[in-house]
């Protein structure tokens, strides 16, 4: 068996995304997505942009250095610009697992729900800033003074064709239980449908490249926002379980899968 990019990105992902979207507490995250914007969204902006820029300066003074694992021996880290703007990508993403533990929801509930709603919005953003840095350094090799306006309007369009994926698909099957009470007798049934609907948006947003996580996170909160309250009393529990059964799982499976290869990278390229 070997655990490819596509067995990530198409099976164990999507649960993850989705349960995170669908068993969000909306009441206190939108009471203070203020606090979460300027956080999550203008945080990772600026945390981009410094840590690009320092990078940039670093490696044109010929700090950067690797160290080759197979011979052990110490050389220059060569990177170009567009490559420096990749790493620097995904380098803004933070982890808010150890911070969210520290948090109780019962005591601290606002507190609570601006780490956990930033955490959400700083990976989405690194996600979309990501693609973004990809898609530019396919059609361009130099970073000019245009690029940062580059590179915004592409971030605009991307984040906000990605969250029109996520809301129509989401719309469309609180509509279609609405409209079609056969689907709602079974909670099996009802759990299967909605996560289809989830797993097609990101399927389609992937497929007209756009970020297909992203779509999967907004069609998941626009689900548990509308679809939720189409279906039956027994659907309502069963999909909350289910779904954050099989994002934990998924989560758990990738973090043991990690520890237990961390040594094969033994021979890897490392960097400080």
């Amino acid at each position: 068996m070997k655990f490819s990019d596509n067995t990530f990105f198409y099976v164990c992902l999507p649960p993850i995304v989705f349960a995170s979207g669908f068993n969000m507490q909306k009441g206190r995250f939108f009471k203070n997505i203020k606090n979460i914007v300027v956080f999550g969204v203008l945080g990772t902006l600026i945390c981009f942009s410094i840590f690009s820029a320092l990078t940039i300066v670093i490696k044109d003074l010929g700090f950067l250095q690797v160290l080759d694992g197979k011979t052990g021996k110490w050389g220059p880290l060569e990177l170009t610009g567009p490559e420096c703007l990749v790493l620097c990508s995904l380098l803004c993403s933070s982890d808010v697992i150890a911070a969210v533990s520290l948090i109780s929801y019962d005591k601290e509930p606002d507190l609570f729900s601006i780490v956990f709603g930033e955490g959400i919005t700083n990976d989405a953003v690194s996600i979309i800033l990501f693609n973004t840095v990809m898609k530019y350094t396919e059609k361009n090799s130099k970073i000019t003074w245009s690029t940062p306006g580059d590179i915004s309007l592409n971030f605009i369009s991307l984040g906000a064709y990605s969250i029109i994926y996520g809301a129509l698909f989401g719309l469309l099957s609180a509509y279609l239980l609405k409209i079609c009470r056969l689907f709602s007798k079974n909670a099996i049934m009802e759990c299967l449908l909605i996560f289809c609907f989830g797993y097609l948006s990101y399927v389609a947003s992937e497929m007209s490249e756009y970020s297909g996580i992203i779509t999967l996170l907004t069609s998941g909160i626009v689900m548990a926002h509308y679809t939720w309250f189409n279906l039956s009393p027994q659907g309502k529990q069963s999909s909350y379980i289910v779904f954050q059964f099989l994002g934990y799982a998924n989560e758990a499976f990738i973090f043991v899968y990690l520890g237990l290869t961390f040594f094969s990278y033994a021979e890897f390229k490392w960097s400080p």
